[in-house]
């Protein structure tokens, strides 16, 4: 499988991650390697979203959605 974000393709293979940046430096992550990235990028996800946020718009203000309760829902 292959993806492209940003200014990186990714490829998906038996051995592991492969990242390749434009200017062609290749990343080859084990399997294990692979799952401490995404393990480090969800810990700090929160953060990372209000960095794009930030980005995107900084006259913008956030709107936090919660959840409704099931009981809401039903009524």
């Amino acid at each position: 499988m292959d993806a492209i974000i940003g200014r990186y393709r990714l490829r998906m293979e038996d051995t592991g991650l492969i990242l390749r940046h434009i200017s062609g430096i290749t990343f080859d992550m084990t399997p294990d390697e692979a799952l401490g990235l995404l393990n480090f990028l969800s810990a700090y996800r929160e953060n990372l979203t209000s960095f794009v946020e930030l980005e995107t718009n900084p006259d913008l203000k956030s709107i936090v959605v919660e959840k409704a309760d099931k009981r809401d829902e039903q009524s």
